[in-house]
This record gives structure tokens, C-alpha cells and sequence, in this order.
């Protein structure tokens, strides 16, 4: 499963342009377990942010994982840019239907991402 998650030259790219939208770099670990500590615990981040950064996680395995099945059972293309986008989506209906009210828009929540989980 790692190769699947962040092994994979497919969906490599994924978590390089997510982390690139969240405003850090991204350096792939060995495992999944190791990828999802180092994502949520991220260096200089407040605990505040590991809720946050947990539905992120989690929505862009989802993603990855509904795209490969796609692929392998309809030959669908993997578009990079639109899994990006899913995982935006399905991250920010998530922390907005299930949390504390959020006081940022969806558009705002991704072009300060940080700002809005309350780090700068």
C-alpha cells in the first residue's frame, strides 16, 4: 500500500502540489504510517493544526484511492491537478459540516491555508 499512497510516479506529484498549496515541502517517507505522522506533525506548527491537517490526510487518500480504482477498472486518466482539487473540496466540507464552525470560505481557507488554521 505504500507504493499506492506515496510511492507511486502517478500520484507522487499529488502530495508535492498539495503541500505546495499548504505552503511547505514535502520529502516522501518510507511508509504510509511515517507520511501520515510527519503531514499531520509538521515542524513549527502549533497542535492546533493536526486536526486540520489529519482531514487533509485523510481526504487526499480517499481521493488517491478512488482515482486508482477509476483507472483500474474504467482506464480513466489521472489528472494531478483535478485530485488536488477534490482533496479541497472534500477536506473543507468535511471540517465545515463536522467542527466548529469555520469563519473562512472555502476560497479563502486555500489561498491562506495556514492563516486559516490559525498559525500566522
Amino acid at each position: 500500500m505504500s507504493h499506492l499512497f506515496i510511492g507511486c510516479e502517478s500520484v507522487g506529484s499529488v502530495w508535492v502540489l498539495l503541500c505546495h498549496r499548504l505552503g511547505f515541502s514535502f520529502v516522501p517517507p518510507g511508509s504510509n504510517k511515517d507520511h501520515y505522522y510527519q503531514f499531520i506533525h509538521l515542524a513549527g506548527l502549533p497542535r492546533s493544526t493536526h486536526l486540520y491537517l489529519k482531514v487533509i490526510w485523510l481526504a487526499c487518500v480517499w481521493a488517491i484511492w478512488k482515482v486508482r480504482n477509476n483507472r483500474v477498472f474504467t482506464d480513466t486518466v489521472i489528472d494531478h491537478f483535478h485530485i488536488v482539487e477534490k482533496v479541497k473540496l472534500n477536506s473543507f466540507l468535511r471540517l465545515s459540516s463536522n467542527f466548529e464552525p469555520i469563519a473562512f470560505d472555502f476560497h479563502d481557507r486555500w489561498r491562506h491555508p495556514l492563516f486559516c488554521m490559525g498559525v500566522m
